[in-house]
């Protein structure tokens, strides 16, 4: 009995004594800023703001007194009850949150007080690592001891998002409501506070239901801690919620996947530590704001009311500055980036690069192939049966151009397995793709990779063979002005740039109408009034397009995010309309765009596009001058 008492005074006093470390690291260290200038801001290629990582832009800032008293009270109620008993940290919400986690093997629920959602807010990451919430709780008892309550509690208050771009609770009352906070009913202000835990999910305008449920929570937490009656809660449930005019669409901006990408490469570059931060940080991106809303534009106008995703991206060739990004179909549901990081089938829009492989290796536009029904031996004990759409085939030689025009899948293995499918393979991985092991089926974009990667690429075929990484952020200063990052370009011309000024005009194929017979183009009735080359491609779960002209390279995906199948013609046409419409409405029919022009190595001859041989009536392709 006496050891058992004798170890637990121990534990108690190693205990006291770690605590007491801990506060007097916490207290002897650096002294965080409150209420500091703006760590983040975003700017776009014009000069305007498009983002900022606290409230000055997007929140209007209220002196603790201003906040109604039963604001506050919901707040504590469901954030932090015992925020004025506390030092920083909750040990009774943290034990709770220890067994929980320590039951799941991973950090599912956090026992954050207001000071601690306060410092992550501030100072740290969103990662759900323990180091992080170690140093989350370092900085809480930093603020504890440096600042009171109520100014840690008025700062709070003035610099919690609540989605849509809105941080702090004056400005989430007019944003939500239309209305100044004190003039806020007791079930606005419960729904008010609930929505920080989950913006995307408890948001009034996303969905109504959801921050409805989230709002009876808070009350009931109000009731539990004796903030309110039963009576008044369930009176104030009942009260209806009317919001203000906006839609979903309207208060969204465009830009949240832009944004997010870039912090993202800010965290790469190691421009988010606490020192850095401290000091400010102005990003200048090249988001084109006029680009961002005309693709978002086409995406709303296409997309269905369905759950068919979308990622789309807008390049300046020569430059790779990225123009504007759409990672899915509504920013405020889904933050994924289906534009960086998904990986998906490529299909078709692989053909190009096999193609201008074949060029280089001295095929011309005219080479021929027949097309038909074909099981290919690969090795003795390996076939391989490709098919053309709805099995369709012209039963004859084709040429390169009509075979590119109708997506002929025969022409395309069969040119690939001329040249060894190491070549392909090869030509991917100089853009810094690593694909699968070389097969057959690599001709037909049986490969997976992100749309970012398949941008470059399609980026570098505008860019006359020039090559570069897609780049997002052109300059970082700190508040001082100090240049901390200046972006580099660095083009390399990775293709020649004859083949591919031929593979440019080749890619003119899939709208020409003269590559009709038993197959259509595949782009017929999609051709912008611009000159444009493109490519579209397919699988029975992905539908993408690519296409560019000498100022703007458009690339397009479309599916599902669980692999359901494209089942109707409706789904798989949407990357496409949504492309013609981005062209048309920065080309309109009055207003003409850029086209290539010839090198002193090429000619332009005219030919019948299927067989590839002259005729007067045939359509304008590019040779060289030593091709037959």
């Amino acid at each position: 009995m006496k050891k058992l008492i004798t170890a637990g005074c121990v534990l108690t006093l190693c205990g006291l004594l770690a605590l007491l470390g801990f506060y007097g690291y916490a207290y002897l260290s650096y002294v965080p800023l409150l209420g500091q200038d703006s760590r983040i801001r975003l700017y776009n290629n014009q000069g305007g703001l498009i983002y900022e990582s606290t409230y000055q832009k997007n929140s209007e800032w209220i002196n603790l007194e201003e906040v109604p008293q039963t604001m506050i009270d919901a707040v504590i109620s469901i954030e932090d009850r015992r925020f004025y008993q506390h030092y920083g940290l909750d040990p009774i919400r943290i034990a709770k949150a220890v067994l929980v986690n320590a039951e799941n093997g991973d950090i599912v629920e956090g026992g954050s007080t207001i000071t601690q959602q306060l410092a992550r807010n501030l100072f740290l990451t969103l990662d759900q690592t323990w180091s992080r919430k170690f140093q989350e709780a370092v900085y809480a008892a930093k603020l504890e001891m440096h600042f009171s309550k109520d100014q840690i509690l008025e700062t709070y208050l003035n610099t919690i998002y609540y989605g849509h771009g809105v941080y702090g609770i004056q400005k989430a009352a007019a944003f939500f409501f239309g209305k100044e906070l004190d003039d806020c009913t007791l079930g606005e202000m419960a729904m008010l506070a609930g929505i920080p835990n989950g913006p995307s999910l408890f948001s009034p305008f996303i969905s109504m239901d959801n921050a409805r449920s989230r709002q009876a929570v808070v009350l009931q937490a109000m009731v539990d801690n004796e903030k309110l009656s039963q009576r008044e809660a369930d009176s104030a449930k009942a009260q209806p919620v009317l919001l203000a005019d906006f839609s979903t669409q309207k208060i969204m901006g465009s830009s949240g996947y832009y944004k997010d990408a870039v912090l993202a490469q800010l965290k790469e570059m190691g421009f988010l530590d606490q020192e850095t931060l401290e000091k400010g940080l102005n990003v200048y991106t090249y988001l084109d704001p006029e680009m961002q809303t005309i693709l978002q534009d086409a995406v709303d106008d296409h997309i269905p009311d369905t759950d068919q995703q979308i990622a789309g991206l807008i390049l300046e060739p020569f430059t790779f500055n990225v123009l504007a990004m759409v990672g899915g179909r509504d920013y405020t549901t889904s933050q994924y980036n289906r534009a960086l990081y998904s990986t998906r089938q490529v299909g078709s829009t692989i053909k190009p690069l096999l193609y201008y492989i074949a060029l280089q290796q001295g095929l011309s536009p005219s080479s021929t192939f027949l097309s038909t029904a074909t099981q290919f031996q690969i090795s003795q004990s390996v076939f391989y049966a490709p098919t053309n759409y709805r099995n369709v085939y012209p039963e004859k030689e084709i040429s390169m151009i009509n075979a590119i025009g109708v997506s002929d899948n025969i022409y395309a293995v069969k040119t690939h397995l001329f040249l060894g499918m190491d070549l392909l393979a090869d030509g991917l991985a100089a853009f810094g793709i690593e694909s699968e092991e070389a097969t057959a089926a690599m001709a037909l974009g049986a490969t997976h990779f992100p749309l970012i990667d398949l941008a470059k690429i399609y980026n570098t075929f505008a860019s006359e063979g020039l090559m570069d990484e897609p780049s997002m952020i052109r300059l970082v200063t700190d508040n001082a002005g100090n240049i901390l990052y200046q972006r580099q370009e660095n083009p390399k011309q990775l293709l020649h740039r004859d083949e591919t000024l031929m593979l440019s005009q080749l890619l003119r194929a899939p709208f020409d109408i003269k590559n009709l017979q038993v197959m259509t183009p595949s782009l017929l009735g999609y051709e912008p009034y611009t000159t444009t080359a493109a490519k579209s491609g397919s699988s029975d779960w992905d539908s993408l397009i690519a296409g560019y002209n000498p100022q703007m390279t458009v690339v397009l995906w479309s599916g599902y995010d669980e692999n359901e199948k494209l089942e109707t013609n409706e789904e798989r046409r949407v990357p496409k309309q949504i492309w013609k419409q981005i062209f048309n409405t920065v080309y309109p029919q009055d207003s003409p765009g850029p086209w290539y022009t010839l090198s002193p190595q090429l000619e332009e001859r005219r030919v019948d596009p299927i067989s590839g041989q002259p005729n007067p009536a045939g359509s304008l392709y590019w040779f060289r001058h030593t091709d037959p």
